[in-house]
């Protein structure tokens, strides 16, 4: 017999019919008119083609939709009593690593749960401070190390010993991965990674095989390009490692991913789920116990990828919805880089920033208290079975060519992310994807605090990133001004007042201002009035924008008598009257979906040729 509260809620819920795909079409079309729906599709770099709205038909079919957290294939991860994650903070340490110690030491008081170094020079790195400055038993300590990792470990384990500390609390992992990073693994590099096997393995909870997806997502490459390679770097440690003798439930149990996340936030979530599922694939190819699939640790960075040097502010948006996506994907542990790291070293202030970003997401907004809160989302679903799908395609062919290490040499690897890198940049160069405060609603009022050539020329300033290509024409615009104490000015001269023109107008500022110019939008009603105006003004380069050709062709003569011959843009794309209109005087076009790179190449070899 049904309680009155069953009962109210099925009169309630019948109130309601469930709405089919068909009826959420038929609503859509009716809603967009003339536009059609297809036209909303969004075409992913991943290959996957994302419609506007998913309804229960499109994971009626899927499998593991049913599953609970902790089942096997672990797509909801094997966590069963909350969705707790370590937040790990990362810190440099150079010589003696005494100074990074302290701060790491102060850092666990300051709410990191545990600690990341990267250790620069391994051999002189202080374990005895380490040891006797943190309690390596209460805290995930892990180190990436470039060279001779197990002379590391010998240290490191031989001081817990003298010291009377067990090895067998240790807790974190080290960072050693010749084969994602190099592309390939040598003979000493095997024997390095088999002596941290047999120093680790009474150490439960310390993982000695690390496999970076984030040696290919820091250089553009696709999510379905980071999810294939990492686990055909995986396989490629479990090949050599069994292959010389050690065992194989050894390996995966010391196994670990590092993975970036990054701002395309639902894609990261369902990439952590794809990852898990397609590793309990491998585990099961290799007729492995299933449970072993479960002992898999990701440890989340915050992509380096979609970090800024311009309004860098901007990067404490970026990061707090990266590690959102983290967090709600499931990770183990987590680290957010300081928002400041792309120009810098990190202080206090920014370390602090990045360490909260973490526990604000704990503390305030609850997301330790659902595990795969994702679960039973249309899309997410969705779009993990996807994503699972395109990565073991791809995993697949990478096997077909040897696996990793010769698809690598082959060219495959990195030529199929350069493919994919290419066209991110060139629609952050058209502006279709918008990288704030860089290439898109800039600050104008941003302070360069630091030297751009001196930023530029530096070993440390990270080029693979999104973002560089716009940042070195905005740092040479800076550079103009430091050596001659004046911005460059541009001049946006709006004639008439169609749509259109206010369009291409406001493109046109939002870009000069991007590039760091003293941009001024004017009105003319007329084109006689504009080059008059405009005659005497004071500006290197001055943008037209008007949308008919008459306009176009009779308004450039005048300014070429102007004295500061000033470089003279139209803001349109003239498409067949290009060459018309190159003869009527016009260097170049400025309009959505030009190549703004190069324009701004352009401007600064004029500004440059004024100096």
């Amino acid at each position: 017999m049904m309680t009155d509260e069953q009962q109210n809620q099925q009169r309630l819920f019948a109130e309601f019919t469930p709405g089919t795909a068909a009826d959420w079409e038929q609503k859509a079309r009716k809603d967009l008119r003339d536009t059609p729906l297809e036209s909303l599709t969004w075409h992913t770099y991943e290959g996957i083609d994302i419609k506007p709205y998913y309804t229960r038909e499109d994971i009626a079919n899927l499998p593991f939709t049913k599953q609970k957290p902790g089942d096997f294939p672990f797509l909801r991860g094997n966590k069963t009593g909350d969705n707790s994650w370590l937040n790990v903070q990362q810190v440099e340490a150079h010589g003696n690593g005494r100074h990074a110690i302290d701060n790491a030491a102060d850092a666990l008081q300051r709410g990191a749960d545990g600690i990341y170094f990267v250790v620069h020079q391994q051999e002189l790195f202080d374990v005895e401070h380490l040891v006797r400055k943190i309690d390596l038993g209460k805290y995930s300590i892990s180190y990436e190390v470039k060279e001779q990792p197990d002379c590391f470990l010998q240290r490191l384990y031989t001081e817990l010993e003298r010291c009377n500390v067990s090895h067998r609390n240790l807790k974190g992992f080290i960072n050693f991965d010749p084969i994602s990073v190099q592309s390939d693994i040598n003979h000493e590099e095997s024997r390095d990674i088999i002596k941290i096997l047999e120093l680790t393995k009474d150490s439960p909870d310390f993982y000695g095989v690390t496999v970076n997806g984030t040696s290919f997502s820091s250089i553009g490459a696709s999510i379905t390009q980071e999810i294939a390679y990492a686990l055909s770097a995986a396989v490629a440690y479990l090949d050599r490692l069994t292959t010389a003798g050690e065992p194989l439930e050894s390996v995966l149990r010391n196994t670990q991913f590092v993975m970036a996340s990054g701002t395309n936030y639902f894609f990261e979530i369902a990439k952590l789920r794809a990852l898990r599922l397609l590793w309990a694939a491998v585990v099961e190819a290799y007729q492995a116990a299933p449970a072993l699939a479960a002992k898999l640790r990701i440890h989340s960075v915050t992509s380096s990828w979609y970090q800024t040097t311009l309004d860098p502010h901007v990067n404490m948006l970026r990061t707090t919805t990266e590690a959102m996506s983290a967090v709600i994907a499931g990770c183990d542990s987590l680290t957010v880089s300081p928002f400041d790291s792309t120009f810098k070293a990190s202080d206090a202030f920014s370390e602090r920033i990045a360490r909260n970003v973490s526990i604000i997401l704990k503390e305030e907004a609850y997301l330790d208290k659902a595990i795969d809160p994702a679960a039973g989302s249309y899309y997410l679903e969705s779009l993990t079975n996807a994503l699972a799908q395109k990565a073991w395609d791809l995993f697949k062919e990478v096997e077909s060519m040897g696996g990793f290490e010769d698809a690598y040499k082959q060219g495959f690897i990195l030529g199929s992310i350069t493919d994919v890198s290419r066209r991110k940049f060139r629609n952050i160069a058209t502006g279709r994807d918008v990288l704030v405060g860089t290439n898109k609603y800039p600050n104008p009022k941003e302070k360069v605090s630091f030297d751009p050539e001196e930023l530029i020329q530096s070993a440390d300033f990270d080029t693979t990133r999104a973002a560089y290509p716009t940042e070195v024409m905005r740092m040479a615009t800076e550079l103009h001004l430091r050596k001659l104490n004046r911005r460059p000015k541009a001049i946006v001269a709006l004639i008439g007042s169609s749509e259109q023109r206010q369009v291409n107008a406001s493109f046109a500022q939002e870009f000069f201002t991007c590039a760091g110019f003293d941009t001024k939008v004017e009105q003319y009603a007329s084109v006689s009035e504009a080059s008059d105006r405009l005659l005497h003004a004071a500006a290197d380069v001055v943008a037209v924008s008007t949308s008919e050709a008459a306009y176009a062709r009779e308004f450039n003569p005048k300014l070429r008598h102007h004295d500061g011959k000033p470089l003279v843009l139209l803001a349109d794309d003239p498409k067949h009257l290009k060459e018309e209109m190159i003869a009527h005087g016009y260097d170049e076009f400025l309009f959505e979906d030009c190549d703004v790179s190069n324009i701004m190449r352009i401007v600064h070899r004029k500004l440059h040729g004024n100096d």
